[in-house]
């Protein structure tokens, strides 16, 4: 393998002798730099990139690596497709320390023998491109003469200013963008650690130093049509049906088959669900199939914009119409969540969160609980920069209203999302203006105090709006008859009582990590959803929806997914794919590494320092599994030195889990929240993470 090490500070780069599977080389550069000792914001952070590492069908992924500005803890995301061009330059891994002095590219040449160039492109921060889009184009104008299929990843706007920022790719073939192929790698805020940690602005990667070893695919393929006993493509679509095409649902795609199935569990309102009748969440189900999912049929499934993320690969998971990609979890962040029930609304809202390059979930969770802080009037419209959204199930009453209500909340979220990108400038106040907005009734000077606290995070913002409207918490507490209380109660359930005063954060969803840290869950009613677990905001736990287990059941199942997750994404290979090829991938991994162990004992000399996690007989010698959980351990001795697993803050969480009992049909759960209140969720809580340690051989309790 080849490894580099990149300073940003020289523009120089040194090569790291040893065989590593992608998070396996971000976990060890973590620790060797100590970065858990730094600001999250510090040059001697570390940005750790890696590419998948079996030449097979969905094996092709680039797994970022960092410390997340959201999470604070080690945090991961992955970019499907995008390794498949990186192999070109030869390279394996890639890290990122140090600080360049201007904002720059860093170009990845691996035609011939590999260069490293930077490009300073001090136009970026002076706002010379409005979206990743406008700059992804500017890179095609100037890389495809040399390279007419080269690839990047890059930032947006969001982050030179905000933690959420995602990082943004595009598949380009002949020297233009294969219509909806893009992906992000956006949980953690890994774009803006890339940005403000590094003053990077993307990296453009090309070349010609890759060679297809056909022997070895063939062997490849030979391992997985015994183990399914059929053939290669055929194991591969009869797995991933869900993401192609379900005959059962007769809709492809993750939006399409999740919509279809969740059925009355759908987040909306910012995750009120729980406290709305079940016939009034059918009828939103009934308005999403209608305007979300048949014209998503119509304008992406029938006419089959099916594409994929950049590799050779037949499942086609991307799913476009009108020339956006369409992904389940972007579209609910911004759509239900915030009260937005047709596509059309929706559209606009995901396509100006992506423009800005904002993690789309982050941010949708985000405003989703500012249009509710409005909703029950501890905020006020005139000092956040829009009107009142429509977030009451009763304003939904028609098709007609339905779809009023759904573009005006939409036009709220668009000027939102520009407003903690930018401020308030003349580009932002004139897009106000232009959703009849009067700026003469704005209070600026609140306004200014917000933006700040909405670019960090939701935990962060609520703790200082707690101290900034202690007298409007005072009145919510002990006022019995303001429609703002009657207004809080109806969306207020009895599953849970809490004996704290409420406050800002009990209206957000978020999962806690330490002293500061936060991350929104993955946009599913699922309980496993929100255990304070070492990795969040990610699939490394039971994400089952409807579901309510004994703590000692969702532990298991949990730490099942953490191992199995991890795993692929150490591997770089996409989760879609996981059904068949969980049960051959130690013997696709060993038949790989061969040659690899053959390179490493010719270099036996420069590797006698490695310890014992280093080198292609460490993962001979374990099986995948074991690479896994000792992965999970390092993780867990990192993060011990930033933070720890902290109890659930947010009522509105707590909710949600003792409301799953209710609704989920385990009566004796839902009989202990309601009798014993906080110390029955202590207990529950505990008692997952006392067996989710026991299993991973940790102690991360709270």
């Amino acid at each position: 393998m080849r490894n580099i090490i990149i300073d940003a500070s020289s523009k120089t780069y040194e090569t790291v002798v040893g065989t590593y599977l992608p998070l396996d080389w971000g976990m060890k550069l973590h620790d060797d730099y100590e970065t858990y000792k730094e600001d999250v914001y510090s040059d001697k952070n570390i940005f750790c990139v890696g590419k998948g590492v079996l030449p097979i069908i969905g094996g092709h992924r680039l797994i970022f690596s960092f410390r997340s500005p959201l999470w604070k803890g080690f945090h991961f995301s992955a970019m499907g497709g995008a390794g498949y061009t990186l192999q070109n330059t030869g390279l394996d891994n890639i890290a990122i320390k140090g600080r360049c002095e201007k904002p720059s590219l860093i170009i990845l040449n691996g035609n011939g023998n590999f260069s490293l160039e930077f490009k300073e492109l001090e136009e970026f921060e002076q706002g010379r491109f409005k979206s990743v889009y406008e700059l992804n184009d500017y890179l095609i104008d100037q890389y495809k003469q040399i390279d007419e299929n080269f690839r990047a990843f890059m930032v947006g706007p969001s982050a030179i200013t905000t933690d959420m920022a995602g990082i943004y790719s595009q598949t380009i073939k002949n020297g233009i963008i294969v219509e909806g192929s893009e992906d992000w790698a956006a949980r953690g805020g890994c774009g803006s650690a890339l940005y403000q940690c590094h003053n990077v602005i993307g990296v453009v990667f090309f070349g010609d130093n890759y060679k297809k070893d056909i022997e070895k695919e063939l062997k490849l393929k030979k391992i997985v049509e015994t183990c399914h006993n059929k053939p290669y493509i055929e194991a591969v679509l009869s797995n991933t049906e869900k993401y192609r095409y379900s005959k059962k649902t007769e809709t492809g795609g993750t939006f399409g088959n999740n919509y279809k199935t969740a059925m009355d569990l759908t987040p909306i309102f910012n995750w009120r669900t729980p406290f709305i009748e079940k016939d009034d969440r059918l009828y939103f189900h009934d308005k999403i199939l209608k305007y979300f999912v048949a014209q998503f049929d119509e304008e992406s499934i029938i006419p089959k914009n099916w594409t994929n993320c950049g590799e050779p690969c037949p499942v086609a998971c991307k799913k476009y119409r009108k020339g956006m990609h369409v992904d389940y979890e972007p579209y609910e962040a911004n759509g239900p969540c915030l009260g937005i029930f047709d596509i059309y609304a929706v559209d606009k809202v995901v396509h100006a969160v992506d423009s800005l390059g904002m993690d789309a979930i982050e941010f949708g969770n985000l405003c989703a609980w500012v249009f509710e802080l409005l909703n029950v009037e501890l905020l006020k419209p005139e000092e956040v920069g829009i009107k009142m959204p429509y977030f009451d199930v009763e304003d939904y009453d028609t098709d007609e209203n339905i779809l009023k209500c759904s573009n005006h909340n939409a036009e709220q979220a668009i000027i939102l999302a520009n407003l903690i990108v930018y401020g308030l400038n003349e580009n932002t106040k004139e897009l106000i203006q232009s959703k009849q907005i009067n700026l003469e009734n704005l209070d600026y000077e609140k306004i200014e105090q917000l933006i700040p606290l909405l670019r960090k995070d939701t935990r962060y913002a609520g703790k200082e709006l707690n101290e900034i409207y202690k007298e409007r918490l005072h009145e919510l507490n002990t006022s019995d008859c303001n429609a703002k209380v009657e207004k809080f109660r109806k969306y207020k359930s009895n599953c849970i009582e809490s004996q704290e005063p409420l406050n800002f954060n009990d209206f957000a969803v978020y999962v806690a990590f330490g002293h500061n840290g936060q991350i929104s869950p993955t946009m599913y009613w699922a309980i496993g959803n929100y255990i304070p677990y070492l990795i969040q905001g990610k699939y490394l736990t039971y994400y089952q929806n409807g579901v309510f287990l004994e703590p000692e059941e969702l532990a298991t199942l949990s730490v099942k997914g953490a191992t199995e997750e991890i795993t692929l994404e150490n591997l770089g290979i996409c989760r879609f794919h996981r059904k068949w090829i969980l049960p051959v991938l130690d013997e696709l991994l060993a038949e790989v590494f061969k040659d690899e162990e053959k390179i490493d004992m010719e270099k036996s000399d420069e590797l006698n320092e490695l310890n014992e996690f280093n080198g292609v007989n460490y993962y001979l010698s374990n099986n995948l599994h074991e690479v896994s959980l000792k992965l999970l351990e390092k993780i867990y001795n990192y993060d011990l030195k930033v933070g720890y697993p902290h109890v659930i803050e947010s009522h509105r969480v707590k909710e949600l889990i003792a409301c799953g009992a209710k609704d989920f049909e385990n009566e004796k759960w839902a009989k202990k929240f309601e009798e014993d209140g906080d110390k029955a969720l202590d207990e529950y809580i505990s008692r997952v993470l006392d067996k989710y340690s026991e299993l991973l051989g940790i102690s991360w309790k709270l």
